[in-house]
């Protein structure tokens, strides 16, 4: 790369990230009967056809229920149009599923801004490196001009195993409470603040230089 190419490209992910959703994930492995403090997903990827159909019926349940109840976390609004004015691409890549992700953004009318956006049904789930890797692809870009920006050490590890930088939002939390915070290259506490979202899109223009 040279000194001339700079960050084109900002993947999110979604819940506890640009969007509130209120989904109870302790709730929802209690009511599956699923192992507490286990990846859902990969949960139910364990299990026999019979429950694991009874058990995707619960999922979609508090799923829908999120997307009608889903808010935009705080700033998030703002920060969008900012990172549109720098000319920045953004793309979504989430575990949620297409008809939740579809109806959440819809209906907080902001999906006109990602492209693509990613679900659990287009390829291998976070944190394998596929859906950065499209993505990129997509926009002929090289990862290290993209970064992945999350809540949960899933979005940190897929941002690493794709070789492009990751941002953590702490959403106030102290970052060492977070699990593999470490792994992150940049914190944003909130996106509220204007000043300091400006200054850490300045960060991501010389992030990859």
């Amino acid at each position: 790369m040279t000194n001339k190419q700079k960050t084109a490209g900002i993947i999110f992910d979604m819940d506890g990230t640009l969007v509130d959703s209120q989904l109870d994930f302790n709730a929802m492995r209690a009511e599956m009967e699923l192992p507490a403090g286990q990846p859902i997903l990969e949960s139910l990827d364990k299990l026999d056809p019979a429950r694991r159909v009874a058990c995707d019926v619960i999922l979609a349940r508090h799923e829908a229920a999120g997307a009608v109840c889903a808010t935009l976390i705080t700033g998030v609004a703002e920060m969008l149009s900012i990172v549109q004015s720098q000319k920045i691409k953004m793309a979504i890549v989430t575990r949620n599923s297409r008809m939740t992700t579809d109806k959440t953004l819809a209906r907080l009318n902001v999906a006109q801004h990602f492209d693509p956006i990613l679900t659990r049904e287009c390829g291998p789930q976070k944190p394998d490196p596929w859906s950065i890797l499209q993505i990129c692809q997509q926009w002929k870009l090289d990862p290290k001009e993209v970064v992945m920006v999350g809540d949960f050490h899933f979005d940190l590890i897929t941002g690493n195993n794709a070789g492009c930088p990751s941002v953590l939002y702490t959403g106030g939390r102290l970052k060492t409470e977070i699990e593999g915070h470490y792994l992150a290259d940049y914190y944003v506490d909130s996106f509220q603040e204007i000043d300091s979202w400006l200054a850490w899109l300045a960060w991501l223009a010389s992030a990859t230089s």
